[in-house]
């Protein structure tokens, strides 16, 4: 577990609204409350068509602001709760627990292996371009709002699982923050689900398309499930009634129907259980579309307070309802859901019997020095024409860093940067270069034990030949990735030297400086309020962040390292470093290589590197 990842977890969760995967980013919340005004005045109307045809006054109603965030709901006692376990919460389950959940990876890449093992790999793609990209995208979200769905439907209808649910429901009045009063158990089970079906879809689409799914996106979020967010889905937790027409509420589930979700009353108990569509609910019959605006009221009964007054009581309480449950035996629906959750788990099993940990689906690894020949042939002939050569070296950082840090880190951003391509393989990571002159007298790195130095020319050397030797075996698209200031140089040279040999080939190498020279880290860091004193530039707080983020265990900054004297052989003030601007440096790095290698691909050479 760590802290560095808890903290950036537990402010993750704090500022949602600055997130655009959270359902309450900022956007979301004004569209809802440009809806919400739509919808007032629809009410307004509605209520003073009432009084006129009854011959009435029409009185002057609540203003908007007034009715949005009325006092009697924002200061009730179950809201008011809402809120503080919302911050409690977000350290509990967001900032602990999920430190401890595996995600989509390992069982899409089973998933994918078996199916490749079982039918083996397809020679051309099945489905390619703007068709596969459109399916992926509603496949993806389909696999979502199934997984929340089956087990939204387990939750209400197994009795022991009803008592974990059941502090969602126990809302006696709803705001947007209602959404977060769910109790751990019942957070993790869905995310269990919805993780289970969209690794499916990753899977199964990865093996019908040969390559990545690509899905359409806008921030990174699913088209679809982002105008679903967009289109009032913050209303769905509120007083405020927005009801679809019949046909589109046979489609997607409306705020209003939602609110019917929460309703005390009898007979709307287990209606209306999908997330976005609504064709789950007709499927199991749980479908409800009100056809006129109903008055509700919210919480597990309208004659019964709620069970959970205090946020222990959320925590604890349903643990102590779920064992009396189980005391009193299992129904058949319990016996079916057992059943389920074991045909799920045998599943999973069976994917993560035939994956192959590290590397894509259907590959063990994008490391070469991890491949058998017969895998490297093997992947050249599915595609595999890209190769990466990383370089580190084998230099002092400081009393506080060890020796390897570039290779660490490269080897991490190296292996990424393979796995976001996709059909690129990594080369072993050199570590003997250029640090300095060993005699007459040591300059640079070499002034400090245990660096390890080789001449510029045979660096050049042995870069050449390594990607020759690439290049005879297939490779066609060669980069070099250096993570020291030092290395970059020769590999342009380098780079320059074999693009012009290679002109008539179509073969590329290039040398991703901008990983190095244009990441914007600096800037980022300044833009945090660090100042250049505080950053530094060799073995700093950039460096030493970025190996907190690879392997804290590689950072020793125990002040009994410092050596009397002057040079310490490092810049910056290691000790603001954490593990969290160290994801956000190795992001910066990766995206830049990732944005050069697009250019280069385009052509675009205003914005990637001369040769």
């Amino acid at each position: 577990m760590s802290f560095d990842v808890f903290v950036a977890e537990v402010l993750g969760s704090l500022f949602s609204f600055l997130d655009p995967g959270s359902r309450i980013y900022a956007l979301y919340l004004l569209t809802a409350l440009i809806l919400a005004f739509v919808a007032y005045i629809q009410i307004e109307r509605l209520h003073a068509a009432e009084l006129r045809a009854e011959g009435d006054t029409v009185a002057e109603r609540t203003g908007f602001l007034s009715y949005v965030f009325n006092p009697k709901i924002w200061t009730h006692p179950s809201a008011l709760l809402d809120m503080r376990y919302f911050v409690v919460n977000s350290a509990v389950y967001y900032g602990l627990l999920l430190q401890f959940f595996v995600g989509s990876a390992a069982v899409s890449t089973g998933f994918y292996s078996l199916l490749a093992n079982t039918f083996s790999m397809p020679e051309t793609a099945l489905i390619s371009g703007p068709a596969g990209i459109a399916l992926y995208t509603l496949a993806s979200v389909l696999a979502l709002d199934f997984g929340v769905y089956i087990m939204h439907y387990a939750f209400h209808r197994n009795p022991i699982l009803w008592e974990f649910h059941k502090v969602h429901h126990s809302a006696e009045e709803m705001t947007p923050m209602t959404l977060f009063r769910m109790h751990p158990v019942d957070l993790l089970m869905t995310s269990v689900s919805v993780t289970f079906f969209q690794a499916l879809a990753y899977g199964g689409f990865y093996f019908l398309t040969a390559s990545e799914p690509q899905m359409a996106s806008i921030y990174g979020l699913n088209v679809v499930l982002f105008g679903f967010y967009l289109f009032g889905y913050n209303l769905r937790h509120t007083h405020i009634w927005l009801n679809f027409p019949v046909w589109l509420s046979r489609i997607l589930v409306s705020p209003a129907q939602h609110q019917i979700h929460h309703s005390s009353d009898p007979k709307h108990f287990d209606r209306n259980m999908g997330l976005i569509f609504s064709f789950w609910d007709q499927l199991f019959k749980t479908h409800y579309i009100p056809r006129e605006r109903e008055q509700l009221s919210y919480g597990l009964a309208k004659d019964q307070p709620s069970p959970f007054q205090s946020i222990s009581e959320i925590y604890v309480k349903p643990f102590k309802l779920a064992y009396r449950q189980f005391r009193q035996g299992f129904s058949t629906m319990s016996r079916r859901l057992v059943l389920y959750a074991s045909a799920t788990l045998l599943t999973c099993v069976v994917a993560l019997a035939f994956q192959k940990p590290g590397g894509e689906p259907g590959m063990p690894s994008v490391r070469l020095a991890d491949l058998t020949w017969t895998e490297v042939h093997s992947a050249i002939d599915r595609g595999y024409k890209t190769v990466i050569i990383p370089t580190g070296g084998t230099e002092q950082n400081g009393p506080f860093v060890v020796l390897g840090k570039h290779h660490h880190v490269v080897d991490r951003t190296s292996t990424a940067i393979a796995e976001k391509l996709g059909k690129t393989l990594v080369a072993p990571v050199m570590d003997y270069v250029p640090e300095g002159d060993i005699s007459p007298q040591t300059t640079g790195h070499m002034s400090y034990a245990g660096t390890i130095s080789i001449p510029e020319e045979l660096f050049e050397g042995v870069l050449e030949a390594t990607a020759r030797s690439l290049h005879v075996h297939g490779f066609d698209e060669i980069y070099f990735l250096g993570d020291s200031g030092g290395n970059q140089a020769a590999q342009k040279r380098v780079a320059g030297k074999l693009m012009r040999e290679w002109a008539a080939t179509g073969a590329r190498v290039s040398s991703l400086d901008a990983y190095y020279d244009r990441n914007g880290q600096f800037d980022h860091l300044l833009s945090e309020g660090f100042s250049e004193r505080d950053i530094g530039y060799h073995a700093g707080m950039r460096d030493t962040s970025e190996l907190l983020a690879v392997d804290p265990s590689m950072v020793r900054l125990e002040a009994r390292n410092v050596l009397a004297g002057p040079e310490t052989g490092h810049s910056g003030d290691a000790a603001k470093a954490s593990a969290a601007i160290g994801k956000k440096m190795l992001d910066l790095k990766i995206n830049a290589a990732l944005e050069q290698i697009r250019s280069l691909r385009n052509g675009d050479r205003r914005v990637a590197e001369s040769q």
